[in-house]
């Protein structure tokens, strides 16, 4: 019995044991550092006993500590990436060359830059013919033309603005060689030199006009000195011509919306023949911008006021007259590159004065100065796209340009057989102005096949309504088909140009006795020329490259102005080298 009670007792103490020891609790609290280590087997023998173990449950946390550092970043200047990381263009650029007939090529550019700092450039052009040329008279005068300009340009940075500046100075040299004289002709400076001598410096300061998120602005300056050293019998007091210029223009893009406005003004005023003309011409322009999902457009508009002024008896002669100009650029996108319409506007305000008569045609009667400007309205519509990846680009448009004091060149020549009105031309070509207005049907065409192979065809056609007796000097049709080839080692180019046929009106002195009322002879005609060109060029190494360039392979009969002949066959052989 009492054994009984003994293993009673201890069957109700055992378990009570047991739960006392599952129940304990222990914590841990540290660092932890995971490891990732390969697997293996533990080394535990398998106990195969069927024996009740008591396995204790383990509930635990992990807290995560925060991690400082003595790493700290160092300030440093943001990168940067200029135009000129990618382009060192080396300091020195030279062409050089000479062809048959007798003529001769040379560009010379020496240039330093500093991305941070700004550039320097000085530069030396050349171009000149030497050969005489048969005129329409069957006689070779005297026929050299030369080009010579010398400059300088430098600019300084100034954070994103820039101050730039250029001089030059410009000489044209010109032979009367289309001039004819016979009997008591002579001694009228027949196959004289017209030469020109033009001095110019121009300096800015602003902005680009590309960033337009922000403002940017341009404030600019300009003079002129212009010296006509032509030789003419009795012409001691030869003309000189002076202008100064003043441009300030501001910008400013919000969003797809952008906005400018500029302001000019002019003033050209004439010194010893030309002395008391003068001519002043301001200008404004407003433009406003938007880039849209469909359409693209930019429109605006222009002002000038042109005031011509020149002295006479009893009183000065003065002219003013004020030009509004409409200006739009309108690109419509109907989702394919192929199919893009177009419709454009502007326009221009020309001066005529002696200076910019010469550059419009050299052989301007001396200190020739008119009273007005040419004034020309331009309207264009149009399709333009790309097709074939690319591959093709057209352009198709119709236009019609209203030009107000256009210039109609007349030549004056002696047809009488009167002795003393003997058979003269002087070589001098006269402007009279009159109102044009044209009509013209355009096409442009580029092909490229490959990267390196290009073709191109333009074709012009024009229509003229002119409001004067006068012949214009114009063709009515006009194009161009050429191709070219740009390869690593070898490049070449062939293009025809064509021009229709061109008439230029001849005024009889010798039977114009009423100079409001000139009678007219035959008109000069310019027949339909072709110009056919080549150029070639071979790179001989990274630096040097010989080339030659040939000009109216054909040998036909061009004319760029009435009774002078330009050169037949000729071509120009020299080298291109960087260095």
């Amino acid at each position: 019995m009492k054994k009984m009670l003994i293993v009673a007792a201890l069957a109700a103490v055992l378990p009570q044991l047991a739960a006392a020891q599952v129940e304990k609790q222990v914590e841990v609290t540290k660092a932890y550092v995971p490891k990732v280590e390969s697997a293996s087997k533990l080394a535990v023998q398998p106990d195969m006993t069927d024996t009740a173990r008591m396995r204790p449950e383990i509930d635990y946390t992990i807290t995560p500590l925060s991690l400082r550092t003595t790493l700290s970043p160092r300030p440093i200047r943001p990168a940067t990436v200029t135009y000129w990381e990618f382009n060192r263009p080396l300091p020195f650029y030279l062409k050089a060359g000479a062809g048959y007939p007798l003529n001769s090529v040379l560009d010379f550019y020496a240039s330093s830059q500093n991305p941070s700092t700004g550039y320097v450039v000085g530069y030396v052009n050349h171009e000149g013919r030497y050969a005489d040329i048969k005129n329409d008279f069957g006689v070779k005068n005297n026929s050299p033309r030369m080009f010579n300009r010398i400059g300088a340009a430098a600019g300084k940075y100034f954070g994103r603005h820039i101050l730039e500046g250029d001089i030059y100075y410009d000489n044209r040299m010109y032979h009367r060689y289309g001039a004819w004289a016979d009997g008591d002709g002579a001694g009228l400076g027949i196959g004289g030199m017209n030469d020109y001598g033009d001095a110019n410096v121009a300096v800015r300061f602003g902005d680009n006009f590309q960033d337009l998120s922000r403002t940017n602005f341009e404030i600019a300056l300009r003079g002129g000195m212009f010296f006509d050293h032509s030789e003419w019998p009795d012409y001691g007091d030869k003309a000189r011509q002076t202008a100064l210029g003043a441009r300030a223009k501001i910008a400013r893009g919000f969003g797809r919306s952008r906005f400018s406005l500029e302001a000019g003004y002019e003033l050209r005023s004439g010194q010893k023949s030309l002395e008391g003309s003068s001519q002043q011409l301001i200008h404004a322009a407003l433009r406003y911008g938007f880039a849209g999902g469909v359409v693209r457009f930019d429109v605006g508009a222009d002002y000038y006021r042109d005031r011509t002024e020149f002295e006479g008896e009893p009183s000065n002669l003065v002219k003013s007259e004020n030009y509004v100009i409409p200006f739009a650029r309108l690109d419509f996108n109907l989702g394919t590159p192929g199919l893009k319409p177009f419709f454009e506007a502007d326009g221009a305000v020309t001066p005529n004065d002696f200076r910019a008569l010469t550059l419009e045609n050299p052989y301007v009667a001396s200190s020739t100065w008119l009273d007005k400007s040419s004034v020309d309205y331009n309207f264009r519509l149009g399709l333009g796209g790309s097709l074939w990846r690319s591959r093709f680009d057209y352009r198709v448009y119709a236009g019609v340009s209203v030009r107000d004091n256009h210039l109609f060149w007349t030549t004056y020549r002696s047809l009488s057989d009167d002795p003393a009105f003997s058979e003269v031309f002087q070589g001098v070509l006269v402007p009279v102005m009159a109102r044009q207005t044209v009509t013209s049907f355009n096409g442009e065409i580029e092909f490229r096949p490959v990267s390196a192979l290009k073709f191109d065809l333009d074709v012009h056609g024009y229509l003229y309504n002119d409001e004067t007796d006068l012949k214009n000097g114009a063709p009515s049709f006009a194009g161009n088909v050429g191709v070219a080839y740009e390869g690593r080692k070898v490049s070449f180019g062939v293009k025809a140009l064509m021009q229709g046929v061109r008439r230029w009106t001849v005024i009889d002195l010798s039977a114009t006795t009423d100079a409001s009322e000139p009678v007219c002879g035959p008109s000069f005609e310019a027949p339909f020329g072709v110009d056919l060109r080549v150029n070639f060029d071979w790179k001989v190494s990274g630096r040097v490259t010989l080339f030659a360039e040939g000009r109216n392979l054909v040998n036909r009969r061009l004319y760029e102005y009435p009774w002078y002949p330009e050169l037949g066959a000729n071509f120009t052989v020299g080298v291109k080298a960087n260095f």
